[in-house]
């Protein structure tokens, strides 16, 4: 009977716990062992809120309840790129179970999940990952504190890539055998749109001539291999190489094509390529720039694309939420059939709170939502009760 009782405890078996109490309380020293037990329990619960208190609301935080999952998801993020000295000096893993450990205190761990998922996609969108071998051992750290939903998407995101592998060489040797013409360093990526969080560019993008006809040779093969399927061609992620040739050292500046015109001129002026002591004028700058790299990366972030994704991410979060809010009514309702108003809000709360802390208003507005699109309806002749519609 003792050994049940951390179980009880955890569980909030209340009258179970007052009958269990009210049965030892009559045997010499039977409540000693519940004494002793209840101690540790109370230990241990004050130490996870107070740790949860000092992870989620901090100085590096404010008020704000999704700033620390950010810069936690932000923090991996570095861990797991290239170059980075923590990979370099092997001390990865452990630095690894270290975010781990604070991730267990997060409340929110769908936004991680969310600002994970998206620097995830950059890593392998861009080949900056430190190894696939720390990328799952993450993976595999959060899907066992969390389960598999939710390390499905990440999942599926490699398997993504190992397929692009694939089909890439197999569309290089379909090339090789019938058009000798080809001689582009060519690589493709077809991504699922459900695990990716990526979004097609809204401006018209014109497709340079040399590009064209691997672009539509590809183009026509994908749709012999997948009829029915179609491709949107993410321009916004590719890459340029530009090459100098004025300077004794030739170097390769990296630049995205998301870029337009004045933010490549912009970074070229900032990394002393180009000077601009004239408005509307650049000249080249041949005698200052100097790098110990041959290929130079200027895909340096821009604070404005940083808070704008920030945004975005967040906005997801939400979206999200409003249908894990009503997946979760749902699903109780089509188990108890009938419920009433407060006792099935604190059941979506129960069951929804190791993902997030949802917001009672949310939860009335999903009721309402659910309610007008006919999945519950209100029992006739009461103002709180609600019943399934089969």
């Amino acid at each position: 009977m003792w050994k049940n009782f951390q179980t009880l405890l955890d569980y909030e078996k209340d009258e179970d716990l007052q009958r269990m109490y009210a049965l030892l309380s009559r045997i010499p020293e039977g409540l000693e062992p519940l004494r002793k037990n209840f101690e540790e329990h109370v230990k241990k619960a004050g130490m996870t809120a107070v740790s949860k208190e000092f992870v989620n609301r901090n100085d590096a935080t404010g008020t704000s309840a999704t700033k620390s999952p950010e810069l936690l998801a932000k923090h991996a993020d570095m861990l797991l790129r290239k170059n980075n000295k923590m990979a370099e000096e092997e001390d990865l893993e452990g630095a690894l179970n270290r975010v781990m450990i604070l991730f267990k205190y997060i409340e929110d761990k769908d936004v991680f999940q969310t600002f994970y998922t998206t620097k995830l996609s950059k890593r392998l969108i861009h080949g900056v990952s430190a190894s696939d071998e720390a990328e799952a051992s993450m993976i595999s750290k959060l899907k066992e504190a969390c389960g598999f939903e939710y390390t499905n998407k990440l999942q599926r995101m490699f398997t993504d890539m190992s397929l692009s592998k694939d089909l890439t060489d197999q569309f290089k040797e379909r090339m090789q055998q019938n058009h000798d013409d080809m001689d582009i360093n060519f690589s493709i990526m077809v991504l699922g749109t459900n695990f990716w969080p990526l979004s097609a560019p809204n401006n018209d993008f014109i497709i340079p001539p040399d590009i064209f006809p691997t672009y539509d040779r590809f183009s026509k093969y994908y749709q012999t291999k997948h009829s029915g399927r179609k491709l949107t061609w993410l321009w916004n992620y590719s890459k340029n190489e530009l090459r100098t040739n004025y300077l004794n050292q030739k170097y390769i500046l990296m630049t995205s094509s998301k870029d337009i015109l004045t933010q490549v001129l912009t970074l070229l002026v900032k990394a002393k390529v180009l000077i601009n002591e004239e408005s509307e004028q650049y000249d080249l700058n041949p005698s200052i720039f100097k790098s110990k790299k041959i290929r130079v990366n200027l895909n340096q972030p821009i604070k404005a694309e940083v808070k704008a994704e920030s945004s975005e991410v967040l906005k997801t979060v939400d979206e999200d939420r409003k249908y894990v809010i009503q997946a979760t009514i749902v699903r109780i309702m089509k188990a108890r059939k009938t419920m009433k108003n407060q006792p099935l809000i604190q059941e979506v709360i129960s069951q929804i709170s190791q993902r997030f802390a949802p917001k009672i208003p949310d939860i009335k507005k999903a009721i309402d939502t659910l309610l007008e699109k006919e999945y519950i309806e209100r029992v006739e002749g009461t103002k709180d009760t609600f019943a399934y519609v089969a």
